[in-house]
């Protein structure tokens, strides 16, 4: 079968059962749960922003109503349910039975060629939104219809007072709103796909102009199933709003934003339908973006599935479910299931071999070269050998070459915090630190970067390093694994084990986060690239100070984060281009990060920069820098 990894599930499975098999409720309970807690998730619009890849219209899809129904179908089985207890949580299902119904409508079709029309703005946006409302309204009978239950099972409930928009929608009955909605969406879908758009004079205003307003009429849908009269919320859920134009999409916000409406409404959009201001100053609240007469913390949701706020939670939560996805993906490849082989950690080996006898002696020279160098006494290196020695016992890694790159960064630590003259003077004499040398977890991590970058020693090995590489990003997790899925495959193929080794994943891992690298097309796909470079070599060069001063190292710039807010007014190119970074994963955006008494914003690099760099996945490294640097990488000149 084709490696289920490289394909995305919303792309192959048409099957809900297929679907739910492999969806887990880990990004729920994430990004949806608090908000749903609060009331805020379906009594006002709600935009859910992220990445190509995060898992919108997979957490979509959930809501529909067929999808609700089969989940319960197989309820009482391990598998869905977690799944189960947060929907409910969600307040998609309730007391066992679908509380909502979810129509999903993708905005990649021929939305935006509305846009072209030789039509007056008002009458362009009225021809999109009927439109939208046809379809959603179809899509709605229709994930009925897939569940079994006849049109003539199902009706709504009106909103007091809308006789007549009522009639206009095609009255109460299913088969009435089905008519209906058929009728509006071919006359405007016949102007839509007319080579040669109608005259303003001869659209049909019983037709495609016609008041056909289905969100303003309908509060609750009453769907007989079986024995049950189900009273469900209706859900309108638009996909893919960043394909339409910046002005279109701003009337479609404004329509969607009203108070009246009793339809839910989600709208799922990449980041790169906002504006620059929008994304960089996510936190904070510009007065001068609202509409008039709206106030979007207050009748508004955003939902960032991006990493931020409490990110240690986020990467735990990240990692739980690409580890449960991955295993059922796993279970899906025959090849592995014969041999019962259900984990794809246990594919990963996290055991690393020794490096090669001539890069140990090397090392060992180099240790020996410090001693001597800094009047290192022998009873001092006893000393620091030994705390080695205490901290490596129990981590799995205790190896000859680890000790010496531990000990090399004690070394630098130690010449640090002694005084200079008394460490150059008092020649074969043993001076005290100012502060006790320990050989903690920072000297440790940044022994492993050490030697990754000096003697090959490989770093990216795990399934926690694999997960932590996917950004917190669905489809990017799965083009990593999938090439470590597809050599393990070859490997069981050729009657050899299917563990790879850590020197095999790290070399794996690199090669295809350069190729992801390579294959960006986005716009200014060329200054992110140029941007992460910089960062990047920069990093490489405090990550392999001697002392380790950070640890693991640097993998981020942060900028003071008053001077950061302003770079959409004072830097506009360079806020569009970490715009375009952040919504395609190349830059992880991180506000509020409070260090030495002040706040930052670092611009974290992405997982496929970080595995080509050769950069720690421990957070929090960064190096102090300017607007003005980030523009001196891009050679811009300075404004």
């Amino acid at each position: 079968m084709v490696n289920p990894f490289e394909k995305r599930a919303t792309e192959y499975l048409r099957d809900d059962e297929a679907f739910l098999a492999v969806v887990t409720p880990e990004p729920l309970a994430t990004f949806f749960q608090k908000h749903a807690e609060q009331g805020k998730l379906y009594d006002r619009l709600t935009t859910i922003v992220g990445t190509p890849g995060s898992g919108k219209t997979t957490l979509a899809r959930l809501f529909q109503y067929s999808t609700l129904r089969t989940l319960l179908r197989n309820g009482g089985q391990d598998l869905y349910d977690d799944l189960i207890d947060t929907l409910g949580t969600c307040g998609a299902i309730h007391e066992g039975i679908p509380a909502v119904i979810g129509g999903r409508v993708p905005l990649e079709a021929e939305y935006r060629e509305f846009w072209e029309f030789p039509y007056p703005e008002e009458l362009k946006s009225a021809l999109m939104i009927a439109l939208l409302q046809a379809r959603t309204v179809l899509a709605w009978l229709r994930n009925v219809q897939t569940s079994g239950v006849r049109l003539d099972n199902v009706e709504i409930t009106a909103r007091p007072d809308t006789e007549a928009a009522l009639t206009a929608i095609g009255g109460t009955s299913g088969q009435g709103l089905l008519a209906r909605a058929r009728e509006i969406e071919l006359a405007i879908y016949n102007i839509s796909a007319a080579l040669v758009p109608p005259d303003l004079n001869d659209i049909d205003h019983d037709g495609a102009a016609a008041a056909y307003r289905p969100f303003d009429v309908i509060e609750a849908f009453k769907v007989k199933d079986g024995n049950r009269v189900l009273a469900l919320k209706p859900l309108a859920i638009f996909d893919d709003a960043h394909s339409l134009h910046p002005a279109q999409f701003s009337s479609f916000h404004r329509w969607l934003s009203r108070r009246e409406m009793r339809v839910s409404r989600w709208v799922l959009t990449r980041l790169d339908a906002l504006s620059p201001s929008d994304v960089l100053l996510e936190e904070s609240e510009d007065p001068q973006s609202d509409d008039p007469g709206l106030k979007k913390s207050r009748e508004t949701t955003t939902i960032w599935m991006q990493s931020g706020g409490d990110r240690a939670n986020q990467r735990r939560a990240f990692r739980k479910m690409a580890k449960g996805m991955a295993n059922r993906y796993l279970a899906q490849m025959e090849i592995f299931r014969r041999k019962g082989l259900r984990d794809l950690g246990n594919l990963l080996a996290v055991q690393v071999d020794p490096i090669a006898l001539s890069k140990q002696d090397k090392l060992i020279d180099q240790v020996d070269a410090l001693q001597r160098r800094y009047n290192i006494t022998f009873e001092r290196r006893a000393m620091l050998e030994e705390e080695i020695a205490n901290a490596l016992r129990d981590s799995g890694e205790d190896c000859q070459e680890m000790r010496l790159a531990m000990l090399a960064i004690l070394i630098h630590r130690y010449v640090n915090r002694v005084p200079q003259h008394g460490l150059f003077e008092d020649e074969g004499q043993d001076v005290e630190p100012s502060r006790p040398l320990v050989a903690d977890d920072k000297v440790f991590e940044g022994a492993k970067i050490h030697l990754m970058h000096r003697q090959d020693r490989p770093y990216f090995y795990g399934i926690d390093l694999l997960c932590d590489a996917g950004s917190e990003n669905a489809e990017q997790f799965l083009q990593l694994a999938s090439r470590l899925v597809a050599q393990s495959e070859t490997q069981v193929i050729r009657s050899k084990s299917p563990s790879l080794a850590a020197a095999k994943q790290h070399s794996l891992l690199r090669e295809r986060a350069a190729e992801m690298i390579r294959e960006w097309d986005f716009p200014h796909h060329q200054q992110v690239r140029k941007l992460c470079h910089g960062i990047a070599i920069a990093c490489i060069k405090k990550s392999l100070e001697g002392n380790a001063s950070l640890g693991g190292g640097a993998n981020a710039f942060g900028i003071p984060q008053d001077e950061f807010f302003e770079i959409p007014r004072t830097h506009p190119e360079l806020a569009r281009i970490l715009k375009f970074g952040i919504a395609y994963n190349a830059f992880v955006l991180v506000p509020n990060h409070g260090t030495k008494k002040k706040l930052w914003v670092l611009i974290e690099l992405g997982g496929a920069p970080l595995l080509h760099h050769r950069l720690t996945f421990k957070r929090g490294g960064f190096l102090e820098r300017r607007t003005s640097d980030l523009v001196r990488i891009l050679g811009e000149a300075q404004k």
